[in-house]
């Protein structure tokens, strides 16, 4: 079985990590008074931002492997996932 490994740092998404943070806490908040438009206005943006961050990605990446925009995203969230469990708090400070 062949293995590769790739190294990607996550300085260039930190700001986009701190954005989806904050408006998917937003959109959590936000249902405890379902308003529609509001929580639509707030999924738009998150989905905004999740495009901006796969994208950011798939260009990171383009030197090492092609991939689609489906798999970025969930690369992406893959990656927010993991980061979310396990070091959050490095995410949110700075």
């Amino acid at each position: 079985m062949h293995v590769v490994s790739h190294y990607l740092s996550l300085t260039p998404f930190r700001r986009l990590l701190k954005e989806y943070t904050r408006i998917c806490e937003s959109y959590y908040d936000a249902m405890c008074r379902p308003e529609p438009d509001r929580l639509e206005a707030i999924d738009l943006g998150r989905r905004g931002i999740h495009n901006e961050a796969a994208e950011l990605l798939r260009e990171r990446l383009s030197a090492k492997v092609n991939i689609d925009n489906d798999t970025a995203r969930r690369l992406f969230t893959l990656i927010y996932a993991l980061l979310a469990r396990n070091v959050q708090y490095r995410i949110l400070s700075s």
